[in-house]
């Protein structure tokens, strides 16, 4: 009975997996939320195709090393962030507050962020819509988008979230 069990859930990945696929019909992005709101979206094929969303966070999402495939997007922090600023300069001199995002290789995945277990830095770079990376002590959380093209979810300015 337990193999059975194995084998079925094993086989729905590779199926949930095998429905992404079908159903990415365009690029691929990242959508990154702060306290449940849509804040950035980041084509992880072209970090510098970036889209921030006009939110009262704003102002406090970095996007000047884009075309090294680094943001900073704010997020809440349980210490202190001098150990950033000990190994990032920019971070450092611009009073950085939140959480560094790379964008390499196609995928997402999370630098440095502050919480008392860092788990958000030891999940893997992402790139599928099944494996979100989700900061729940920070309040952020980067979802991925396959299955539109850029300019179908670019809100207008009378939608609200």
């Amino acid at each position: 009975m337990i193999v059975v069990i194995l084998l079925a859930a094993i086989s729905s990945t590779g199926i949930l997996k095998l429905i992404e696929t079908i159903n990415n019909t365009g690029e691929t992005y990242a959508q990154v939320t702060y306290s449940g709101e849509p804040i950035i979206k980041i084509n992880l094929k072209d970090s510098e195709d970036y889209f921030v969303y006009d939110t009262e966070y704003k102002n406090d999402i970095h996007t000047e090393k884009a075309s090294q495939g680094i943001f900073y997007v704010p997020g809440e922090t349980t210490t202190d962030m001098e150990d950033l600023y000990e190994t990032d300069s920019y971070a450092r001199e611009n009073n950085i507050v939140g959480i560094k995002l790379l964008v390499e290789d196609g995928k997402i995945s999370v630098l440095y962020q502050e919480s008392p277990r860092d788990l958000c830095q030891l999940e893997p770079p992402t790139n599928s819509s099944l494996r979100p990376i989700v900061c729940l002590p920070n309040k952020v959380v980067i979802k991925i988008i396959t299955t539109q093209e850029y300019d179908e979810f670019r809100p207008d300015s009378s939608l609200e979230w």
